[in-house]
């Protein structure tokens, strides 16, 4: 008998658990996902599915044909995409921000995400970090 209400108590309680931690995201998970679906969208070179979670201000400033020209350069000096790394994010002036690195034949970037306090993503910087055998670019 325990153990059926055990059983009972579980299966109810976790979709509804589940259901109340989708709906209710934070601004930090939602930045994350979006930081995700947007370097996702790149790797396919899919540059309008890329600016869907910016904000009006940067979509405006930052069209998908400049976001193309932008990531474009970076295999043609860098070399091929080898991989993505772990993203790491942390919480930098009351903002959520997402940084992933990129590994190329030639050497790394990081792609930093910032997002606003609903998790839309308000700028976007693409970092060169190493060249291998090269010195780094100057800003």
């Amino acid at each position: 008998m325990l153990r059926f209400a055990i059983a009972t108590i579980l299966v109810l309680a976790f979709p509804k658990a589940n259901a109340q931690e989708a709906g209710e995201a934070s601004p930090h998970s939602l930045c994350e996902r979006h930081a995700d679906a947007m370097l996702s969208a790149l790797g396919e070179a899919n540059y309008d599915a890329a600016t869907a979670d910016f904000d009006d201000a940067l979509r405006a400033r930052y069209t998908p044909a400049k976001l193309k020209q932008d990531y474009e350069w970076l295999p043609s000096n860098y070399g091929r995409v080898l991989g993505r790394g772990r993203p790491h994010s942390a919480e930098i002036n009351g903002r959520t921000v997402v940084m992933t690195p990129l590994i190329y034949e030639n050497g790394t970037s990081t792609i930093e995400v910032r997002c606003d306090a609903a998790g839309a993503i308000s700028d976007l910087k693409l970092l060169p970090t190493q060249a291998m055998g090269q010195p780094l670019p100057r800003p």
